[in-house]
């Protein structure tokens, strides 16, 4: 009976450490770069379109661990998954695909038009 409640006491510190883990996107972010191209509803390259890369400058973001986040653009909220992070800013919801390497921070999104799709691309540091 006492090593049971040992391995309950060993569980539950644990468990606690786990989820007080700090995630790496929780931090304040600078935006370096935006990538915007052109595609195909196939996803091959859109010939009427020009594909841009622009640099950015004085422009941040912050995500907390209780899932609030600041921008430029106001406080927002936010939501992850595994591979995506959805954003809800102004009463509108944003969800991008994200990838986090070596302290960068890479998000993307498409946007669906009348004849194409536009895939912006956001770097951050």
């Amino acid at each position: 009976m006492k090593l049971y409640s040992y391995l309950i006491g060993l569980l539950g510190i644990f468990l606690l450490s786990f989820s007080m883990q700090q995630n790496a996107i929780h931090k304040k972010w600078k935006l370096v770069a935006e990538k915007r191209s052109y595609l195909n509803f196939d996803y091959t390259k859109y010939e009427g379109g020009r594909n841009r890369l622009d640099s950015i400058q004085n422009q941040t973001a912050e995500f907390l661990p209780d899932g609030t986040f600041k921008s430029g653009e106001g406080e927002g909220n936010y939501i992850l998954t595994k591979d995506s992070i959805q954003l809800k800013l102004n009463g509108k919801m944003m969800t991008f695909k994200y990838v986090l390497n070596q302290s960068k921070l890479v998000m993307e999104s498409d946007v669906r038009e009348s004849h194409y799709i536009v895939r912006s691309r956001l770097y951050w540091e």
